[in-house]
């Protein structure tokens, strides 16, 4: 009796052991994880509360493995919307776009400059000539996220006055000064 008993001891150790390996393995791993933004509903300014609890507590609603729900939390937006950047799979993710208090849930994207020489981008050769009479009237707009005026780019040396038809503002905040290239920002 004591060696059926021993044996069965053994198996249910190697059992335990099994299924834990078996479930270590199927965990997702880091790299099937990718960064989402999570947009939230609006925050109420009435109600103190904290965002990071919050965002902490859907996380822990839908990541598989409850040890890594703090460490996916990428970063929590508190100041001008209610929501958290996340590593999750897309499992997750799809979970987690199901909450009700859930907005939207979509990949993050990084973005990279395509030109710094804009007669490059164009397809113009670099013996064009720039005539200013017959080009001068032409706005182009650009939205940009971080502009410095400052940059070698932005000289508008050679450059005349806007277009007299030019509404806009120079608002770009301090420290930020428009000329005759860079003609509006806010």
């Amino acid at each position: 009796m004591a060696a059926k008993d021993a044996l069965f001891q053994h198996f249910c150790i190697l059992s335990v052991l099994f299924l834990l390996i078996n479930h270590l393995i199927c965990l997702p791993k880091d790299e099937d994880r990718k960064v989402y933004i999570v947009y939230l509903d609006s925050l109420n300014p009435t109600e103190t509360y904290s965002p990071t609890s919050q965002h902490l507590g859907l996380l822990q609603q839908v990541v598989e493995d409850q040890r890594s729900a703090s460490a996916s939390l990428i970063r929590s937006y508190k100041s001008s919307f209610n929501g958290f950047a996340t590593k999750l799979t897309e499992k997750e993710a799809q979970k987690l776009a199901s909450k009700d208090e859930v907005f939207s849930v979509f990949p993050s994207q990084t973005f990279y400059v395509q030109t710094r020489k804009s007669w490059d981008f164009i397809g113009l050769s670099k013996t064009a000539k720039w005539m200013p009479s017959t080009e001068g009237n032409i706005i182009i707009a650009v939205l940009d996220s971080r502009t410095y005026p400052e940059s070698e780019s932005f000289g508008d040396k050679g450059f005349g006055p806007p277009p007299r038809k030019w509404k806009g503002s120079c608002k770009g905040g301090s420290n930020f000064t428009c000329n005759n290239k860079l003609i509006g920002a806010r």
